[in-house]
């Protein structure tokens, strides 16, 4: 063996035990959800949340350019067909039936499969599935009439080598038959196909731009087609089991209640299948709960964090109406939803104990929002995003009840140099400066809060900026701060850590009185198991995509765009929630393995040992202990922070605090939402 290759030999072997350990993680990960992944009869009964009179929710769940050429579903007792009425009341008329399990809904092309959907093809020689057809007008007759017509004439067909597509166009009923790829093939039976109906108008139809198929995935044949014009979607709900639930499956592993609504989506560089769920008020709440927190937190907190979802939802009904047709998406920008698999008893318990309750301020809906955590006091609406309304419901509270230093992300130092913040804060459009940075200067905090309002940042060359409202100041710096509520500094930072008293909440006054804290409420609601891995859970050393570089033929991207994200299998583009897919690293499978993780939130909250902090003993006292955090590198710029979010509003973690202490939902709800009260929302004036 010569000298390099001695050379060599342990990089070699850290390398294949790199890769053991990396296919190993990932096959103990792959187990797990095998194992773990939810079938339809696992899922709760949830067809309680279901009611005649309920306001009809529309969740847009591909959009834009997250939209597909088609898009495959499940449901064990097939399907009911219908026109959803994409905008008005949400009306969903029955028009069809489909037995098959499987589904695929498609763009009507011609289409090339790929595994268990399709992509558009450029040539009619490679296509599949066609998307000329040879139509039959049978506007004129009814459901019963329509089905008499397709069965008596379905053998003739069938002899000519055809099949028969029930369809709906525009004002009625049609039959399609065949999927030819060209207009010639479709010809070249037409005379045949007009025997057949000699008493109705028979023509040859070509793909459209707002027509949709659903097609077997297995063997491409075509099971209905659907166009009218861009008006109204194509309405598919799954047949009730014998709980009487109607859940459909995406590939993702999801279930969802409601009505899927697929509907053509196109312009210069998509065409495809947009995805709309319609479902109930009540399940879309029960929905998006266990998302936005978690389903095994004290039952008062699922409580209170149901009324606030649920008010959220009815003050921003149609907010995507104008650009997509649904009223909210199912990311960040409006609320976490991932359907009904997260639902527990706990989850159900929380929602029916406050069906149709929201919050309400002078007889009008409140708009609740929330955040994360806010680091011992939040900030008002003005404050956060400016304009001249004063919202009294959402002004700055201290919320001493806050045990952010011990939640995730509640507590964060970070280290930027000089180089790395320009370049931040040029993409976020800030321009005008040239170079590294020079000095970041707190100018004016919010109106009785720590969150900064406004920030002033100057270049080496004598450039300056000015960043106003709260979270424009977040927004331009993230992912470096995780809120405006921070302190910054060169090179070192005072900072301080509020701690946590007992202490008696009195929702009349401004702030809660220093004083015995209330009994601890049912411990069974604290309990959490132990025995269930959460993959989301950095404290697990599990990290996910969020944390992570792309590195492509252009650039180095954070990966924090949209909130899905596409990965590559030897047989498709399979497309996942960020924080249901994660990265193995060397440092973070053995995690995956069952063994020891590295904590690596701990790393970061032991500042001690990351930034050399220091107490400031002379100021510290039993409420404050006051601190000095230095950087690394004394050039460099440090970040001290608290909280997680835009800070408006009530706290997800503030809130699990006040549980944990023995508040229940209506006064953890007035402790953020200032003179507010708990009504149904019939009685609130927008619903009168």
């Amino acid at each position: 063996m010569s000298d390099e290759d001695r050379k060599k030999l342990p990089v070699r072997i850290l390398a294949f035990l790199l890769a053991v350990l990396m296919v190993a993680g990932m096959a103990y990960y792959t187990i797990y959800i095998l194992v773990s992944t939810v079938s339809a009869g696992d899922v709760i009964d949830t067809s309680s949340l279901k009611y005649d009179d309920e306001v009809m929710v529309s969740v847009g769940l591909m959009f834009g350019s997250n939209i597909t050429t088609g898009f495959q579903i499940s449901a064990p007792n097939g399907y009911t067909v219908g026109i959803q009425d994409r905008f008005g009341d949400r009306g969903f008329e029955e028009i069809w039936d489909i037995y098959e399990e499987e589904v695929t809904c498609t763009a009507d092309a011609n289409l090339e499969k790929n595994d268990l959907t399709y992509l558009i093809s450029d040539s009619s020689w490679t296509a599949d599935v066609g998307g000329y057809h040879i139509q039959v007008d049978c506007d004129h007759l009814d459901r019963d009439g329509f089905e008499e017509l397709m069965d008596d004439t379905e053998n003739d067909v069938e002899r000519l080598g055809l099949y028969l597509i029930p369809s709906y166009i525009y004002t009625g009923y049609a039959i399609r038959i065949g999927d030819f790829t060209n207009w010639d093939d479709a010809h070249e039976y037409f005379d045949e196909v007009r025997e057949i109906y000699p008493d109705e108008i028979v023509s040859i139809v070509l793909p459209e731009e707002t027509a949709v198929s659903v097609i077997d995935p297995y063997d491409a044949r075509i099971l209905f087609e659907f166009d009218c014009g861009g008006d109204h979607e194509l309405g598919l709900a799954a047949k009730e089991d014998e709980n009487g639930n109607t859940y459909i499956t995406t590939p993702a592993g999801n279930f969802y209640d409601g009505v899927f609504c697929f509907h053509r989506y196109n312009n210069e560089k998509t065409d495809g299948v947009a995805l709309t769920n319609i479902l109930p008020l009540e399940a879309y709440v029960a929905g998006v709960l266990p998302h936005e927190i978690t389903n095994t937190w004290p039952l008062e907190t699922l409580k209170a964090f149901a009324i606030t979802v649920r008010s959220f939802t009815l003050t921003h009904i149609g907010k995507h109406n104008n650009t997509y047709g649904f009223d909210l998406c199912n990311g960040t920008d409006c609320q976490v939803y991932k359907g009904a698999g997260k639902i527990n008893d706990n989850v159900m318990e929380a929602i029916l104990d406050t069906a149709g309750k929201v919050l309400a301020y002078e007889g009008d809906i409140v708009t609740a929002y929330y955040s994360s955590s806010t680091g011992g006091v939040t900030v008002s609406v003005k404050d956060a995003w400016g304009g001249s309304a004063d919202v009294p419901y959402l002004q700055a509270v201290e919320t001493p009840w806050e045990d952010y230093t011990n939640h995730n992300n509640g507590f964060w130092i970070t280290e930027i140099s000089p180089e790395a913040l320009a370049e931040r804060l040029n993409t976020a459009g800030y321009v005008t400066l040239k170079d590294a940075i020079e000095s970041v200067e707190i100018k004016e905090l919010a109106k009785g809060s720590t969150y900064v309002k406004l920030l002033e940042v100057t270049d080496i060359y004598g450039n300056s900026v000015q960043i106003k409202n709260t979270d424009k100041v977040r927004m331009s710096m993230t992912p470096y701060i995780k809120s405006a509520n921070f302190v910054v500094g060169k090179g070192e930072v005072e900072y301080t850590i509020t701690t946590v008293e007992d202490f008696t909440l009195n929702p009349d006054d401004e702030n809660a009185s220093q004083t015995e804290k209330k009994p601890d409420p049912d411990e069974n609601q604290k309990d959490l198991d132990e025995d269930i891995i959460d993959y989301n859970d950095k404290e697990a050393g599990y990290l996910t995509l969020d944390d992570y570089y792309i590195i492509t033929s252009e650039d180095l991207l954070k990966n924090r765009v949209d909130y899905s994200v596409n990965i590559l299998t030897g047989d498709d583009k399979v497309e996942h929630n960020k924080k249901d897919a994660f990265v193995i690293t060397v440092k973070n499978a053995p995690a995956f393995l069952g063994e020891e993780y590295i904590d690596y939130v701990t790393e970061e909250k032991e500042d001690e040992e990351k930034f050399n902090t220091s107490v400031i003993e002379d100021k510290s006292n039993e409420d404050v202990v006051y601190k000095m955090a230095y950087a690394e590198d004394e050039d460099n710029f440090i970040f001290v922070g608290k909280g997680w979010g835009h800070g408006v509003g009530i706290s997800q973690y503030g809130s699990c605090d006040l549980a944990e202490l023995g508040y229940s939902a209506e006064e953890i709800l007035k402790a953020y939402f200032k003179g507010t009260e708990i009504v149904p929302y019939e009685q609130t004036n927008k619903w009168k």
